[in-house]
């Protein structure tokens, strides 16, 4: 299958936007509004972050640099305080169950899909059902958590500090 401009844009798009998330919290990176265009400001700050990351400073998006990349953004995420609604101890919300919490996590999946090309949006039924299942297991993919569909309380965190993560929209 060949790469289609409209998947390249969607990469630019999604490497950008976890370096925006970076560059907010890191003063050596200049922050650059995500799109799906890689602008000679983006090519800036892909150079300031490799410079800072310990990269040969190409301005290019190499494996290395895309992979430095997700796991600097991953290690914000794992820093990040988590939303404390998650009831306590070995609790599993999974397929099958109803109610508020579902609600809740399909709320947050679907805010973040908004953001992010590689999650998918599902409705918000308040049924945790197939559909939902399958989302949870795309995030536990990218999250780089084992795959169950079931949200316990290592992918409600994951999912959390994701949320906390997206810039405010007002």
């Amino acid at each position: 299958m060949l790469y289609t401009e409209a998947q390249k844009q969607e990469h630019i798009e999604e490497i950008l936007t976890l370096l925006y998330q970076i560059a907010l919290r890191d003063s050596r990176i200049p922050v650059v509004l995500p799109g799906k265009t890689y602008t000679e400001e983006a090519a800036l700050a892909v150079r300031a972050f490799q410079q800072a990351y310990g990269l040969p400073v190409t301005g290019e998006i190499d494996d290395a640099t895309w992979n430095a990349i997700a796991a600097a953004y991953h290690s914000l995420l794992d820093a990040a305080q988590p939303l404390v609604l998650f009831p306590a101890g070995t609790f599993i919300l999974q397929e099958g169950d109803r109610g508020d919490l579902v609600h809740l996590v399909q709320v947050l999946i679907r805010l973040a899909a908004g953001h992010y090309a590689n999650l998918e949006p599902i409705p918000v039924t308040g049924i945790f059902d197939a559909e939902t299942a399958a989302a949870v297991r795309q995030l536990q993919h990218i999250a780089g958590l084992p795959e169950s569909g079931a949200v316990d309380r290592q992918t409600w965190n994951r999912l959390a500090a994701l949320i906390n993560s997206l810039p405010l929209r007002i």
